[in-house]
């Protein structure tokens, strides 16, 4: 492959596999810059306009250590094809320090996560996620889900609303 550095499927999971290990686990957080591409972009739904470049990923993965000092994120799956990497893993911590408009809670949490990264040159060049951060907001009681089944007379709080034909 002319252009760039050709590596395989194998050494993908590995760079991916690393960084997890590395920044997540072994809090070497030094390791985005040597793993990450400094042309990184990262697409995640719950940022303004859906992407971040490189130094934003930087500042929310570094904001993420700091209010979860003990944060882990236990790799479930890695599978790989070309230049692209998925892993599906499970971000545990407890929220001590401060995020953006969120103080420290004191909470748990245990959210699921699922990333595609790309990769080029034998760096992360780009990442897709998803994660579940209704369920983390509610696990740091942010938020609060509000049920209206219980002030139904026919409904029993817990109960499904049944299902409508179309048209009704």
């Amino acid at each position: 492959m002319s252009g760039g550095h050709h590596t395989s499927t194998e050494e993908n999971k590995q760079l991916v596999r690393r960084y997890y290990e590395e920044f997540y686990d072994r809090r070497n957080l030094e390791v985005i810059d040597e793993l990450v591409s400094g042309e990184y972009v990262h697409h995640i739904p719950d940022v303004l306009n859906h992407v971040m470049d490189y130094q934003d990923f930087r500042k929310r993965e570094l904001q993420m250590s700091g209010a979860f000092p003990d944060l882990t994120r236990a790799i479930e799956d890695v599978i790989a094809e070309g230049d692209r990497v998925v892993t599906r893993s499970v971000m545990k911590g407890t929220h001590t320090g401060n995020l953006p408009n969120i103080p420290a809670t004191n909470k748990k949490i245990d959210v699921e996560c699922i990333v595609i990264n790309r990769i080029r040159d034998g760096k992360i060049a780009e990442g897709w996620e998803s994660y579940d951060s209704l369920g983390m907001y509610l696990q740091l009681e942010v938020i609060h889900m509000v049920s209206t089944l219980g002030k139904s007379p026919k409904f029993h709080r817990g109960d499904f609303p049944p299902i409508r034909s179309w048209p009704g």
